[in-house]
């Protein structure tokens, strides 16, 4: 059968990895300031959102899981008298606060398909009067806004960044274990009476870190496992970028098209996961290609896409990490794609199609990686198995070329499956590392003019039926710059 080399999770015990992936592996963030322009309000849906969304859905097997939070939900003030989802100035709430969000902000709840599961973030960063008076009324918005669609709550974003920023520079574990356990038995309290279905099984993500590098330490924050203040962390959450858009030497075939740099980046939390003194799994719960909302050039072409699915595979094969999050932004380079204004499919959205085909079913399968006996940084192969039977391949070319620099080359692949069975291919191509368009997944589009529903793109390979031979290998090529999944017929 197919060779594997061994993930980074192999070096920690059994019982961090013993569990399997959650369902609806690739999902997504939002800074919550932008979500009701991608969400739409109900009963008045984002269509074109509400399409792509749906694709990712379809092909996992289940809805995608949306984290709303991030920077801007430590930055959210209630202002009550707001008759827009959001607003950059609260003179009627707090004359000192950076967004504010109103009583419709809620409604976008609702935008997403059917089978969408969510997790609303509440502002700890306002740790005063503004912020406790945001916390006692949002409670009752957001929980009867998500009944029935609930994941789990958030309370504050990279607690670690507030030091020197938001906190004095002597800010510390003990301080922001004690703000978050205040919190969190306030906002328990506002749950129980305005959502007492809600009430008797709480769940949070925390401490939702910037990076395994974070100043603050899980194993310091919460050094008591099993203790009351983490008894109702169902994941830990932990952060990661693969640097930052405006950090020096930063490349698309070194940053974001390399095996090595996504291993490096991975193994980090693998790692870090050992240390946690919180009895729950592990996910990523807000990441993209580089910080800053990403670069143009880098974040938001096809080499991106490549990215994001090397990243999501990578990061299944450890079997540490449950669930990752995308984080979208309206106007960042790294978003999956533009919801208002001239609306557009971003390269990157292609990524996550590809990973979703491979990772569909995810809390069914096993991903193992390839040994491809090729270039170990260039050269990127999975394998994935449910109860033990290998169901689909995939293989990604990560050599940059881009469009309209000579003759493309491409690379031949063997990879053993068994006699004599056939296989369905379906690429992720597009003409160039450093294509924002044009970009395609198994020959169709999903692009703004059919509304982010497929399209066939009659010039692409679709559905190309492989036959493995008599030794069981099955021979196929992948172009630079390109990817390929294999599902068993």
């Amino acid at each position: 059968m197919v060779k594997y080399s061994v993930p980074a999770s192999i070096l920690l015990s059994q019982s961090l990895v013993a569990a399997s992936l959650y369902d609806s592996y690739v999902s997504l963030s939002f800074e919550l300031i932008g979500f009701p322009t991608f969400a739409g309000e109900f009963p008045s849906p984002n269509a074109f959102s509400h399409n792509l969304m749906q694709n990712l859905a379809d092909l996992q097997g289940s809805g995608v899981v949306v984290r709303v939070g991030g920077n801007s939900g430590d930055r959210a003030i209630y202002d009550s008298t707001l008759t827009t989802a959001t607003a950059s100035a609260c003179p009627n709430a707090d004359p000192g606060a950076w967004q504010c969000i109103g009583k419709s902000f809620f409604e976008s709840y609702g935008g997403f398909p059917a089978g969408t599961r969510y997790s609303h973030q509440f502002n700890v960063g306002a740790y005063n009067s503004s912020g406790w008076a945001t916390l006692k009324s949002t409670v009752p918005l957001a929980c009867k806004a998500l009944e029935g669609q609930l994941e789990f709550w958030e309370v504050g974003n990279e607690p670690d960044l507030y030091i020197g920023s938001r906190r004095p520079s002597t800010y510390n574990a003990a301080d922001y274990a004690a703000e978050w356990v205040n919190t969190t038995q306030h906002f328990e309290s506002y749950l129980k009476t305005a959502c007492p279905s809600l009430g008797g099984s709480i769940k949070y993500i925390a401490p939702s870190l910037s990076s395994p590098g974070a100043k603050l330490k899980i194993n310091a924050i919460f050094p008591d496992e099993g203790s009351a203040a983490t008894s109702k962390i169902s994941q830990v959450s932990v952060h990661n970028y693969m640097n930052g858009a405006t950090s020096p030497g930063v490349t698309l075939q070194n940053t974001l098209m390399s095996h090595t740099a996504v291993v490096n980046s991975i193994t980090n939390h693998v790692n870090y996961a050992k240390t946690s003194t919180i009895s729950a799994e592990y996910i990523i719960g807000e990441h993209n290609s580089l910080y800053g909302g990403g670069a143009s050039g880098l974040s938001d072409v096809f080499g991106a896409a490549l990215w994001a699915m090397e990243f999501s595979l990578y990061a299944a094969s450890t079997g540490v990490i449950k669930r990752i999050h995308f984080h979208q932004s309206v106007g960042s380079p790294y978003a999956a794609w533009v919801p208002s204004g001239t609306l557009n499919t971003n390269a990157p959205y292609y990524g996550k199609l590809a990973a979703s085909t491979f990772l569909a079913h995810s809390s069914t399968i096993e991903v193992k990686t390839l040994a491809l006996n090729k270039d170990a940084d260039k050269d990127s192969g999975y394998a994935a198995y449910v109860n033990g039977e290998l169901r689909r391949v995939a293989v990604l070319n990560l050599r940059q070329y881009n469009s309209g620099s000579g003759t493309r080359p491409s690379q031949n692949y063997t990879v053993q499956v068994g006699a004599g069975t056939s296989w369905t291919s379906q690429r992720l191509t597009a003409a160039g590392a450093t294509d924002k368009s044009g970009v395609t997944f198994n020959g169709f589009s999903y692009d703004a003019n059919s509304n982010g529903l497929a399209q066939r793109v009659a010039s692409q390979e679709s559905g190309k039926v492989y036959r493995a031979d008599s030794n069981g290998n099955i021979n196929f090529s992948v172009q630079n710059t390109e990817a390929i999944v294999l599902v068993k017929n």
